[in-house]
């Protein structure tokens, strides 16, 4: 392929990479996701989160990781979830003495569960990429997503618990506002266990799911939370035709990338090379993982996937892994990749969500320790790899 002949079938690889029926899932879920963060849902999910974790080391973050991933399951895209919890939770821990490293790294560090928790925008460009289910990939980043949030509570309650300046104790919340708190929560709840319910029951595909879960936010904006109104519709679809619209033309240029790249041969060479390498596959591994968090530094996370994928992925199948079990790996370098700098997304939503006494350094230095718990759970799931592949086993 080469010259005009080449630049002939540009087009027709756009075409025929775009015309992916998983692909409709996308701008479903941006637009569920972007009804979500504006009609309000993820405050309530906060403050419901907040009564239950009171009284604890640290409660208000922990709360704040919960809430982040409830969020995640209803919306997939980690920016809004960011954006959401941040502007309620960051002045809430404020106020109460929280350190301003702890209440701003907390928030963006759990803002990108939603890359890993079901539903996942994430997953769905993985899974056109790598030619895997996308269904399969959902149901493995159940359990690593919870996992990953304990390890982040845990670390929150560990550091508030050796330094108590940086998180003094709230008081415990009444029974009484607990429940309250939960039953305002209750429409969220249901959203989340009709999208991934469909999903893991065999009910609707992913993409099916999409529809499900944006026409039940929708209404549920309009009928439970009376917040939607001609002007917001409009700012909802306009912000997903933008989101949607740079998502897939990253996934077109990428796809051609990845065009180029098996029509050169080039990650059948490189997984061949590694294949014949007389070195541990944990070094491989090892080795994929730092590549990955490297990209991530300069690359947004969708570039990550879409273009890492096409190069990785032949080399991971070489020795014998999962493409879903790599995905779920992907998926936790991906969240690393939006709290690091120079381009962690999630740290330039923060700062524009907080209050100005807190600068984009204390977000950066509140986000890097949560970047070890990732890299800590990572291992894990390196070591007892069957921690993301039993769910999926069991469909």
């Amino acid at each position: 392929m080469g010259g005009i002949s080449g630049l002939n079938a540009i087009p027709d690889i756009f075409i025929e990479k775009l015309d992916n029926f998983v692909l409709v899932a996308i701008p479903l879920y941006i637009l569920m996701g972007e009804i979500v963060f504006r009609s309000g849902m993820g405050g309530e999910l906060y403050t419901a989160a907040n009564k239950f974790t009171r009284g604890i080391p640290g409660g208000l973050a922990v709360g704040t990781v919960v809430a982040s991933a409830v969020f995640g399951a209803m919306c997939g895209v980690s920016v809004a979830g960011a954006a959401t919890i941040g502007s309620a939770a960051i002045p809430e821990m404020l106020k109460r003495g929280y350190s301003k490293r702890l209440a701003a790294g907390s928030v963006a560090a759990a803002g990108a569960l939603s890359l890993l928790i079901p539903p996942s925008i994430g997953f769905i460009l993985y899974g056109a990429v790598a030619d895997a289910s996308v269904g399969a990939l959902f149901t493995a980043g159940i359990v690593p997503g919870i996992i990953l949030s304990a390890m982040m509570m845990l670390y929150i309650i560990a550091a508030a618990y050796i330094n108590p300046n940086i998180a003094p104790k709230t008081d415990k919340s009444a029974p009484k506002d607990k429940l309250k708190s939960l039953m305002k929560s209750w429409p969220a709840v249901i959203l989340i266990i009709t999208v991934l319910g469909s999903i893991y029951f065999g009910i609707a595909t992913p993409t099916e799911s999409a529809a499900i879960g944006s026409l039940g936010a929708f209404l549920i904006s309009i009928f439970i939370l009376k917040k939607m109104n001609i002007k917001l519709f409009i700012e909802i679809l306009y912000a997903s035709t933008k989101t949607t619209g740079m998502i897939l033309l990253i996934f077109a240029n990428a796809m051609l990338f990845g065009y180029l790249l098996t029509r050169l041969q080039i990650p059948q060479q490189m997984a061949n090379y590694v294949a014949n390498l007389h070195i541990a596959h944990s070094a491989i591994l090892f080795a994929v993982t730092i590549l990955l968090i490297f990209l991530g530094m300069f690359l947004d996370g969708a570039s990550v996937i879409l273009i890492a994928t096409p190069i990785l992925l032949p080399i991971i199948t070489t020795l014998g892994y999962s493409k879903i079990w790599f995905g779920v790996i992907m998926m936790i370098t991906v969240e690393m990749a939006v709290i690091t700098p120079p381009v962690g997304l999630n740290l330039y939503v923060i700062k524009s969500v907080s209050p100005p006494s807190i600068q984009l350094s204390d977000i950066v230095s509140g986000a890097l320790p949560f970047v070890f718990v990732e890299l800590a759970a990572i291992f894990l799931f390196m070591l007892f790899p069957h921690i993301i592949l039993w769910l999926p086993a069991l469909r």
